[in-house]
């Protein structure tokens, strides 16, 4: 019983820690309200449009064979208000089946789309989940979908980011977002607070990742090639997957720190600046045991 609470008691102080460093650069809060919403037609793409083979790839999540799905799933577009600024509105999508018991809990699911993309693209999960009688929610990550007032916007983003020192838009500032997303599920009279799960993709896996870290009412975790060591990678001269997949940062990093070229110097830098302690005292080896004993998968390749 004592190591088990001093488990708890060094995990509890990691949280807090953690959630130290997210405040650290909050706008004025604002008393979480809700919105009605509409169904966005055309989501904004901030690199390529989604690939044949991705779609696909996504239509493939096999569903509930129920006769006449589509005209039995109720979908639900909101906004959650949940700070002051452009960024301070979290937008939903929601699928789930229509249900005659209204007062019935059912088990959530959070799906967390990559880098560029938007609550849409993860629609054929949310369909396929909701089938099988989850409520399916997936969100906006700041920067992107309708958060996003161009293509350019999460890379601007994050090089503002970089200059100021005001903003955490890689991770931690979505992060905040999906700690009072659980707000808002755990007061809905249809979801069972003891039974929410998140999940995600990439940039989305990382979100699900931290969130779990942050807020245990997430009680089911599966980052998907999103779990990293990020101090390894530097370390071990295998940072530059990551860098590419927002590499417009660290060339602008690179310029301002008079550097030819983007090296560990640099990569180390922008982490610290943009979300400070991910490779140091919030990297993988640390944050992820604070998830323990929640069930965790961590799927990479």
């Amino acid at each position: 019983m004592a190591e088990k609470e001093a488990v708890e008691e060094a995990q509890s102080k990691f949280r807090s820690e953690f959630l130290q460093v997210l405040r650290s650069r909050r706008p004025a809060q604002v008393p979480l309200t809700v919105e009605l919403a509409k169904p966005v037609a055309n989501p904004l793409h901030q690199d390529s449009p989604p690939s044949i083979e991705g779609i696909e790839i996504m239509e493939s999540c096999p569903k509930a064979d129920i006769e006449n799905l589509e005209d039995l799933l109720e979908e639900e577009n909101l906004y959650l208000n949940t700070e002051e600024g452009e960024q301070g509105r979290l937008p939903l999508l929601v699928l789930k089946l229509k249900e005659s018991d209204k007062q019935r809990k059912r088990p959530a699911v959070v799906f967390l789309h990559s880098t560029n993309k938007y609550k849409e693209a993860v629609r054929p999960l949310l369909k396929a989940y909701a089938s099988r009688g989850y409520i399916a929610i997936s969100v906006d990550s700041r920067y992107h979908g309708e958060r996003a007032t161009s293509a350019t916007a999460y890379r601007d983003a994050l090089i503002s980011a970089w200059k100021t020192g005001e903003t955490m838009p890689f991770i931690f500032d979505t992060v905040w977002d999906l700690i009072k997303l659980a707000d808002y599920l755990t007061h809905r009279e249809d979801v069972d607070p003891s039974r929410i799960g998140i999940t995600g993709i990439s940039l989305g896996g990382m979100h699900a990742w931290f969130a779990a870290v942050a807020d245990t009412r997430y009680a089911v975790v599966a980052p998907l090639i999103g779990v990293q060591g990020f101090r390894w990678a530097m370390d071990n001269d295998k940072w530059q997957a990551r860098v590419d997949s927002i590499k417009p940062l660290f060339e602008v990093a690179r310029d301002d720190l008079g550097k030819g070229a983007i090296d560990k110097e640099v990569v180390e830098k922008v982490w610290d600046r943009i979300a400070p302690g991910l490779a140091s005292q919030f990297d993988s080896p640390y944050s992820v045991p604070t998830i323990a004993p929640r069930p965790l998968l961590i799927v990479n390749g």
